[in-house]
């Protein structure tokens, strides 16, 4: 399928969006964090994809190749968005309640909502405090969608540097949120 894609056809082309296209948006999804613009840019891929197809390296994993177009594609989009939405926003503001009336379960106190809501926001700030390659890493190993050789492709990183961001970003997130992270 993929060496019909290659050479021009369309509907082979169209078979591999088809079987791809969860995992691209759940790719764009972990940069974003908005389905809107996870979808937007995965079409986009799949329009960039299309285009550069013929560069493609028949001994690559096609969903390897396909997504590390889809994580700079995303990259891309997050780092427009920052630009204009960054001198207003901080991540240290709270938020406007829909999420605790959203996530909270009935048996829970009103006092560990407060908890549970004000860990949320310091872990969520600490996390906005990563640098963007140990950011970027720790969101797509946090997906479960990938495993560490992949995450290393899209990144363009050797496996042992995606597991040394995974692990820094927790420790410093540990840090950020009062004690020591080991694990």
């Amino acid at each position: 399928m993929i060496a019909a894609a290659v050479a021009g056809d369309r509907e082979a082309f169209g078979a591999l969006v088809q079987r791809h296209e969860r995992a691209a948006i759940r790719a764009a999804l972990a940069a974003l964090g908005r389905q809107a613009d996870a979808e937007d840019v995965t079409q986009d891929a799949f329009l960039i994809a299309w285009q550069k197809l013929p560069t493609f390296r028949a001994e690559a994993s096609f969903r390897t190749w396909l997504l590390t177009i889809v994580w700079r594609q995303a990259l891309a989009r997050r780092r427009v968005r920052q630009r204009w939405w960054q001198r207003f926003v901080t991540a240290d503001r709270g938020d406007d309640g829909r999420t605790e009336a959203r996530f909270a379960s009935p048996g829970v106190s009103p006092e560990q909502r407060v908890v549970d809501r004000e860990r949320a926001g310091a872990v969520a700030a600490a996390i906005a405090r990563l640098s963007p390659k140990l950011r970027d890493t720790l969101l797509l190993a946090a997906s479960g969608e990938y495993g560490y050789e992949q995450i290393g492709c899209m990144l363009g990183v050797p496996v042992g540097t995606v597991k040394w961001r995974v692990a820094e970003a927790r420790r410093q997130i540990g840090m950020a949120v009062g004690g020591t992270r080991d694990d």
